[in-house]
């Protein structure tokens, strides 16, 4: 006998269907991925392009800058990460990101001089910093732990798809004889915020931000549509109701204080809040940042010094890291997070050193066979990072953050992301112009450090589910505890069954 319910909250746009509503789930991770990959990679095009550098008549100082912007916006969307996403719902502040960088994509698109441009990349900062808040926030805390780690890990390699769009695009745009050579480029970026807010209408609100706010007719409609439409998965979702409805409430009395004082309030806060502090700043330091942003640099230093050689590898070593971080994803919950990582970081140590030392030895060399081996290896390095710090950069923060603290937490992630984008941004052109083959040999030596750390700090979140994962960190008797004294305090014991009778609908 078919079990169905009566919608009295949910949008009738959101399907029950599985199979049209988890490919649903799968283009927000796609297009909300594929536009921060847009945003963040079209600059490393731009810079290859000739018309665009003696536009703006740039000199290292002001191409730091022109990179820079984009992180100096994605540290003030920090601070708004955690506030959008709790006050408006995960699924609005998707909007509010779109708004706010189509916005900064027209200025930039339009811009005269480098302040003009410098200020619409601050802007498309803001929007995607919200959208990389929002977007894996609500993918989290719907999907089930059987499908969290394939869509979250996805979430980020989809980053590529992006950046491949940008370099395809500024391959075919290379050869216009105007400033639309880096307008065109610029202006596509609308295009995914566009589709990100086209598909939202018909993807349901997260569960626990409805809970959170005394919706839980509601949300225990979008638990049954996740669960499915049997009678034992609507008595599943009755039951996750509970469970998560207890937790929050209990997460409610044990921090009542601003999100922002209880990151640092007990042990298991701050043991969450030093993985954060540690995997934020590795993001953009083990050196993915270098290959991101100056491939052209890279490419010169290795003698390869035409605009469309370069632009060729740009398209083809974005459809490698693709492929890659899709494989990555997969293989998050047969690896594990700590050993995938382990994995990637010693990779792209080893990796490193290769480059530098080739580099040295063939950078100013006409040896064909030295200059395609760098290459090799700089594909090498890029399917390291793409293979276990890709699909973990969504993914991760979200799993080790409980709910209170969960929009929090990622905004201090992001936080120290862009803080460090924004400190390679300088640097990193200038350490590359003095050092040379040298600067290789320093970031596979802080790559190093970094492995230390994650060995000591990162915990193993396979397989489990959000609560599961919080009694790992605060440990099963302090939790249950908690849950034991909101079941006795908590007036309304029995609303769940009362919520099950009022909205399931048997045929």
């Amino acid at each position: 006998m078919a079990t169905t319910f009566q919608r009295k909250h949910v949008s009738k746009l959101i399907p029950t269907n599985h199979k049209v509503l988890m490919p649903l789930l799968l283009a927000v991770t796609i297009v909300n991925s594929a536009t921060l990959g847009y945003d963040s990679s079209v600059m490393n095009g731009l810079l290859i392009l000739p018309s665009y550098s003696e536009y703006f008549h740039l000199n290292t100082a002001t191409e730091g800058l022109n990179n820079a912007a984009m992180w100096m916006g994605g540290i003030i969307g920090s601070f708004l990460m955690q506030p959008v996403p709790d006050y408006f719902g995960r699924r609005r502040a998707i909007y509010v990101a779109s708004v706010i960088s189509v916005v900064g994509i027209i200025l930039q698109a339009a811009a005269q001089n480098v302040g003009m441009f410098v200020i619409a990349r601050i802007i498309v900062g803001i929007g995607s910093a919200i959208s990389n808040g929002a977007a894996p926030t609500l993918l989290g805390e719907l999907l089930p732990p059987r499908n969290r780690a394939r869509v979250l890990g996805l979430f980020f390699s989809c980053f590529y798809v992006g950046s491949l769009a940008s370099a395809i695009v500024n391959y075919g745009s290379q050869n216009i004889n105007s400033t639309w050579a880096w307008r065109l480029p610029s202006l596509l970026q609308f295009l995914p915020s566009l589709l990100a807010a086209a598909i939202v209408p018909f993807i349901p609100e997260s569960p626990r931000w409805l809970i959170a706010n005394d919706r839980d007719e509601e949300a225990l409609e979008v638990l049954m549509i996740m669960q499915g439409e049997r009678k034992s998965d609507l008595q599943a979702g009755g039951q996750q109701l509970n469970d998560i409805r207890d937790t929050i409430h209990a997460e409610a009395k044990k921090f009542p204080r601003n999100p922002w004082r209880e990151i640092i309030s007990t042990k298991a806060n701050r043991r969450r809040l030093m993985i954060l502090c540690t995997f934020g700043p590795m993001i953009n330091m083990f050196g993915n940042f270098v290959i991101s942003y100056y491939l052209g640099k890279i490419l010169t230093q290795a003698g390869i010094t035409k605009t469309q050689t370069q632009t060729q590898v740009q398209v083809i070593i974005n459809c490698w890291s693709f492929a890659v971080a899709v494989l990555g994803s997969f293989m998050l919950d047969i690896l594990g997070r700590r050993v995938q990582t382990f994995i990637g970081v010693g990779g792209m140590i080893v990796t490193l050193l290769m480059i530098g030392g080739l580099i040295k030895r063939y950078g100013e060399s006409t040896n064909t066979s030295g200059i395609y081996g760098t290459i090799g290896v700089i594909f090498l390095f890029q399917g390291f990072y793409a293979f276990s710090i890709t699909p973990m950069t969504s993914l991760y923060p979200t799993e080790v953050s409980q709910f209170k603290l969960r929009a929090t937490g990622i905004a201090i992630f992001r936080m120290l992301d862009s803080g460090f984008g924004l400190l390679a941004s300088f640097a990193m052109a200038y350490a590359m112009e003095n050092l040379g083959w040298k600067f290789y040999f320093i970031n596979a030596a802080w790559n190093f450090v970094f492995l230390i750390i994650a060995y000591f700090t990162f915990v193993e979140t396979k397989g489990l589910t959000l609560e599961e994962i919080n009694v790992k960190f605060e440990g099963e008797t302090s939790v249950i505890s908690g849950i034991e004294e909101v079941s006795e305090t908590d007036s309304e014991t029995g609303k769940q069954a009362d919520i099950i009778a009022n909205t399931k609908e048997l045929r």
